[in-house]
């Protein structure tokens, strides 16, 4: 992994700050804001490889890093739960809100990863999981509703219509974000209260589940925890957002940045 993130930088960098860059990589665990930190070095670094000096000045992006996740967890949230709600009462007649709900997905994906720094140093395994489950349900969300939209027939993914295929999606977004929500707790790196939330919402996959699946009956019970589980998911969100957007400590500034 770190010989493919040295790969990404220009030659001339390589040979200049290589093996001291490669140092700070092998000094700890790497997140996925890490790696996102060193794609964006890896830019900076091909669009002023003229001035390798000025490229290779440490970026003070954690701060500002924490704030895009905070402002993409708060957007994301409520764009999600907005395009959830107008796509539903719409019935599927307008593809608009699901552009809506995509677009919020992606930005808690963003807030997923600009979020994830603390965690990473001590969770590591955790904290990838916690992206990776989320982010595979964003891809199986879009394919789902992309094929919804062009009405393709039949089954779209092994025996899965488009619509369970988007469903799957849905349900694997909101466990990856349960499951940050146990690092969150574990770390307690970001607010608390948003991360019990993250991790309710998570729970209540399994009755949701049972509900669709016909196994309960969804009411009242199912459809109580489906409302409780709409409510820890955006909130919780929300919550972990304007903690993030607020907070200005140095004490969320890292030891050493990677870029």
């Amino acid at each position: 992994m770190i010989a493919l993130l040295l790969r990404l930088y220009p030659a001339r960098w390589r040979e200049r700050y290589g093996d001291e860059f490669a140092a700070v990589l092998e000094s700890r665990p790497l997140g996925p804001f890490d790696v996102a930190d060193v794609l964006l070095g890896a830019l900076d670094a091909h669009l002023h490889v003229r001035g390798l000096g000025a490229a290779s000045e440490r970026r003070k992006g954690f701060t500002m890093s924490l704030r895009i996740g905070g402002y993409a967890a708060i957007v994301g949230a409520v764009l999600w739960i907005v395009g959830l709600a107008v796509a539903s009462a719409d019935e599927g007649d307008s593809a608009r809100p699901w552009v809506v709900f995509l677009a919020g997905t992606v930005a808690l994906l963003i807030a997923l990863v600009g979020l994830s720094a603390f965690q990473a140093r001590r969770y590591p395994r955790l904290v990838w999981a916690a992206f990776a489950v989320p982010a595979i349900g964003a891809v199986l969300s879009a394919f789902g509703l992309v094929a919804t939209a062009l009405e393709l027939p039949g089954a779209l993914l092994a025996t899965l219509t488009p619509w369970e295929v988007w469903f799957l999606g849905f349900i694997l977004l909101v466990a990856g974000s349960g499951l940050f929500g146990i690092a969150c707790l574990r770390t307690g790196s970001v607010s608390r209260l948003g991360s019990a939330m993250l991790l309710v919402a998570g729970l209540a996959v399994l009755p949701m589940l049972l509900g669709v699946s016909g196994l309960v009956t969804w009411e009242p019970v199912v459809g109580v925890l489906f409302a409780v589980f709409l409510l820890a998911f955006v909130g919780g969100w929300i919550v972990l957002g304007i903690g993030a957007v607020r907070s200005d400590r140095r004490s969320f500034a890292p030891a050493g940045g990677l870029t």
